[in-house]
């Protein structure tokens, strides 16, 4: 047989002295003693901080999808419209509230028949005065912290324990409780025939869309950054040491593989590091929630094919990243040549990254923001174009800027000394600080957006007004008087104020519809009707003079409801339940009722004062059959578990009646989103400030010789010092003006996409500016013991 072509054996040796050049790389990144590993274990944990990172958003998906399939497992399946009872069906309603800012979910459950469905998480429904927990609510009703929660289920006992596929975090307070005594169906009350109604999915309105994508860019293009800047850790040493192999025959082929060797080796420690640090991070996630979604550390399992995608990633652009700034720097068998004027930076591809950025969003901002994926992809690739192109043009403005620094006149010896070590290595300067400036220019942007998706109203402080309601026919509206005096006597309670309510509609109108077939029926709204006393009802409408009998039809400024004229004859509650065939009570709106405007403020959440406000004196609130009966209630602020008394008091009134309060999840969304972006850009500012350190260091240790002349030379160490502060803080400073104008013009575009009105948050991007600024004060005293230990005269010792 014919033995190899030369062409393949060519190619063996090709590939022979390529595996042992990236060998001899990998060899260099574990030897050269202390500083060596010292370098290479650097690289290793900048690399993997940012691939934990990685790792982390790529396992976001699953975990959510496994948070919302538990949630959606345990939805209920309502019977179809008119269906009554049945052996499968059960009567159900929602019992959520909270304990101590804690929230805490359950279900009240009343079989109506042998084969009821039960919850996902029990082998069986509790019965009549029976109680299944959570594992976590169960640990907290045995605790002393829990006492007080305890008195909320009186006479109940704790039959059964809540698996975990019945919860949505390993932390979540669920109880589920069985009874006897629930109304019929209806204000809140179900009859459900199973549990897991996955139904339609959950689409988020564009806005909620835009946000999450820019968050997601916002977090990742820094973490990006910081390891593109990661394996560049002792850069200088290893063009010195690059040098000498080039002094021994080594061509520059050769200097350049075993360069990507070395940057490799490190890459894939930071790999092998960063699996460590996501594996050791699953198990704190599982005592986070945001809006009732959590994690257990099973769910947090990264994608496949984006683990595929990063441990590919991140090794070439170890090897990218080392190549590409290798070809400015020429590597010679008589050293490095760095004195040499370096080229001028071309401006046009730096520009460029941002303009392809604007070009993408531009459509989407004159157009609106549409739906779909394209429309999703579209703004990920502008906004992180867009941010990259922050990134690209820094070093540029750092040439410009040193440049006119050095021909000023002003400063003293600390600041020549730190703008003349700009001038000769401003790249590793603005490489340094490139992450901080990507970061705050995305996590401004963010804010921006937040800010701007804020309602006026969102934004008032309301009173802390906190409602007591009883569902719909289970008080009597006899017992109102009793309910309020209940709730006034809960420890804690300053101001009680009870009301009955329901609706009307005109006798005739009525009348009307009873002759009229229903797919012919064209029915207006209801009038709403609330009876209580002058100080109740001072508090909803802007009434003046008051006395029992008096009548008053209340409205909005915009007078978007409609109300019934004073003389008008009403049929109260004319809207029941199928089982419910009694004829509405007449009553008639009194001549000399009133008009005024409701209270636009001030009031809890479902409480409007809109429509017909009435006296006992006026209306029997027992002539509405089916009452709602609400308290309002101010709460001392100095008694913090008040609340919490108010909630057990409510709890002996009525089965599901309901508290409110305005901190009871009205901290929407957007709100959560800014602080949580604040402390996630705040982590990554920190995360790259580190790496800002090790650089200031590499720096100072690459500098020893000169630093010893200047000390034999009688220099200052505090004029040393300052110029190291000066060295951090010119490129910072330029890059955070960079990142704030960046950031409120993409922001700006952004809320142009969802038009919404521009607002800037100053307290966020201070927070932001003010954590930079301590990392660069952080930075320059961690660098200090390293500086004076080099600054000894024996450090000009040569051999």
């Amino acid at each position: 047989m014919p033995g190899p072509s030369r062409a393949d054996r060519t190619r063996g040796r090709t590939a022979r002295r390529w595996c042992a050049d990236l060998t001899m790389g990998a060899r260099f990144a574990f030897s050269g003693g202390r500083e060596g590993l010292l370098r290479t274990a650097l690289t290793a944990l900048g690399v993997g901080l940012g691939v934990a990172v990685l790792l982390l958003a790529a396992a976001v998906p699953n975990a959510l999808n496994a948070a919302t399939h538990r949630q959606s497992a345990r939805s209920v399946v309502p019977v179809a419209e008119g269906t009554g009872p049945s052996d499968q069906s059960l009567l159900t309603v929602s019992s959520s509230s909270g304990y101590r800012e804690l929230p805490l979910h359950g279900r009240i459950l009343a079989a109506e028949g042998p084969h009821a469905p039960v919850p996902p998480g029990l082998s069986r429904l509790p019965g009549p005065g029976e109680l299944a927990v959570s594992p976590a609510l169960a640990e907290l009703l045995s605790s002393p912290e829990g006492a007080l929660l305890k008195a909320r289920f009186p006479h109940l006992r704790i039959t059964d324990t809540i698996g975990d596929e019945g919860l949505t975090h390993p932390g979540e307070l669920l109880f589920y409780q069985g009874s006897d005594g629930l109304p019929r169906p209806g204000n809140g009350v179900e009859r459900i025939t199973a549990f897991g109604d996955h139904g339609t999915p959950f689409r988020a309105s564009p806005l909620v869309v835009l946000i999450i994508l820019v968050c997601c860019v916002a977090v990742l293009t820094p973490v990006a950054v910081f390891i593109a800047t990661a394996v560049r850790f002792g850069g200088e040493r290893r063009d010195r040491r690059l040098a000498a192999l080039r002094l021994v025959g080594a061509d520059r082929a050769t200097t350049r593989r075993i360069a990507a060797g070395e940057a490799l080796a490190g890459a894939l420690c930071g790999l092998l590091t960063g699996a460590a640090l996501f594996l050791a991070g699953r198990a704190p996630l599982a005592g986070l929630s945001l809006f009732g979604l959590g994690v257990f550390p099973s769910d947090v399992v990264p994608d496949a094919a984006l683990v595929c995608a990063i441990a590919s990633a991140v090794p070439l652009c170890a090897v990218g990243v080392t190549l590409f700034t290798l070809r400015r720097v020429a590597v010679e068998p008589l050293g490095v040549t760095r004195t040499a004027p370096p080229l001028r930076r071309r401006l046009w591809w730096r520009v460029l990254l941002p303009a392809a950025g604007v070009a993408l969003l531009l459509p989407q901002a004159i157009g609106g923001l549409g739906p779909g994926d394209t429309a999703d992809a579209q703004v990920l690739l502008g906004v992180s174009l867009l941010l990259l192109g922050v990134a690209a043009l820094l070093p540029w403005l750092l040439d410009a800027l040193v440049a006119r620094l050095g021909r000023a006149g002003f400063g003293g010896q600390s600041w020549h000394l730190a703008v003349r070590r700009l001038q000769l290595s401003s790249t590793t300067a603005s490489r340094s600080v490139s992450g901080i400036t990507v970061a705050v220019a995305g996590a401004v942007a963010v804010q921006v957006l937040l800010t701007g998706s804020q309602d006026l109203a969102e934004r008032m402080q309301r009173p802390a007004w906190t409602e007591v309601v009883a569902r719909s026919g289970t008080v009597p509206a006899g017992r109102a008087p009793r309910m309020s005096a209940r709730l006034r006597a809960a420890p804690g309670v300053r101001e009680a104020h009870g009301l009955v309510s329901g609706y009307a509609d005109s006798v005739r109108h009525h009348r009307a519809m009873a002759h009229t077939a229903p797919e012919d029926r064209d029915d207006p709204e209801p009038y709403p009707v609330t009876v209580a006393g002058c100080g109740t009802l001072r508090r909803l409408a802007h009434i003046g003079t008051c006395s029992d009998g008096d009548v008053f039809l209340s409205t909005d400024r915009e007078a978007s409801v409609p109300l019934p004229a004073p003389g008008t004859r009403l049929a109260l509650d004319p809207v029941g339940s199928d089982n419910d065939h009694r004829a509405p009570a007449h009553w008639s709106v009194p001549r000399g009722a009133r008009h005024t405007t409701a209270v636009s403020y001030g009031l809890a959440p479902d409480v409007t004062g809109i429509g017909v406000l009435a006296t006992p004196g006026a209306l029997d609130a027992t002539l509405l059959r089916h009452p709602g009966l609400t308290v309002l209630l101010r709460l001392d602020p100095h008694a913090p578990d008040a609340i919490e008394h108010v909630r057990n008091a409510a709890a002996r009134i009525a089965v599901g009646t309901a508290v409110f309060t305005s901190g009871d999840g009205t901290e929407d969304a957007i709100t959560v989103f800014r602080h949580g972006l604040t402390a996630g850009a705040a982590a990554v500012l920190l995360l790259i400030g580190c790496g800002l350190l090790i650089t200031a260091l590499e720096q100072l240790r690459e500098r020893a010789r000169m630093l010893s002349a200047l000390e034999a030379l009688g220099t200052p160490r505090a004029v040393l010092g300052r110029s190291v502060l000066w060295q951090t803080a010119v490129p910072v400073a330029l890059g955070l003006a960079l990142a704030v104008g960046c950031g409120v013009s993409l922001g700006a575009l952004l809320l142009h996409m969802v038009d919404r009105p521009l607002r800037l948050d100053w307290s966020g991007i201070l927070t932001l500016s003010g954590t930079a600024a301590a990392v660069i004060l952080g930075v320059t005293a961690l660098s200090l013991p390293l500086l004076w230990r080099l600054m000894r005269p024996d450090g000009l010792r040569t051999e």
